[in-house]
């Protein structure tokens, strides 16, 4: 009986511990997860990523009277040092009315304009000078074209191509 006595107080004391070192215990666990987990269950810092985190968010933003990148961050829901690392090589305190911004980190490139028609129908009075300055192709390059065609024939009807 002695011996089962003596054991009697540190049997209470674990009794009364055990559940404390297991919460605390359980509570390290959860703040190490959600800390090295960050916001958005990745290591990735909203900087990083390829686009910004709001979605529907435009990749660019044209500069208004009046906007600074206080302003700018407010409205679209991006913080100013995202806007700095999109923006590298701008000046912060010096933004211009009709200066583009990316609100992307990479944003998309600008779509190529369009080719414009192959060919031209010749109509009454034009020549291979008239259909280069109303078409925007070298006179050159239009002779170049078309080799079949002479500029001192050239009829009403005749097709004449613009481009490869």
């Amino acid at each position: 009986m002695q011996f089962a006595a003596a054991n009697q107080p540190r049997g209470r004391i674990a009794r009364l511990l055990a559940p404390a070192a297991l919460a605390a215990l359980l509570a390290a666990i959860i703040v190490v997860v959600m800390t090295s987990a960050g916001p958005s269950g990745t290591h990735s810092s909203p900087t990083n990523s390829p686009r910004a985190t709001i979605p529907g968010l435009a990749p660019y933003w044209t500069v208004r009277p009046g906007d600074t990148y206080a302003r700018i961050s407010h409205k679209t829901g991006l913080s100013i040092a995202q806007l700095e690392a999109f923006n590298p090589d701008t000046d912060p305190n010096n933004v211009l009315p009709g200066q583009r911004l990316n609100l992307w980190l990479h944003p998309p490139l600008p779509r190529p304009k369009p080719l414009g028609p192959r060919s031209w129908t010749v109509r009454p009075g034009e020549s291979f000078g008239s259909i280069a300055a109303q078409t925007g192709v070298n006179l050159a390059k239009l002779e170049q074209l078309n080799p079949q065609l002479k500029p001192t024939t050239l009829q009403p009807g005749n097709q004449v191509r613009l481009r490869p």
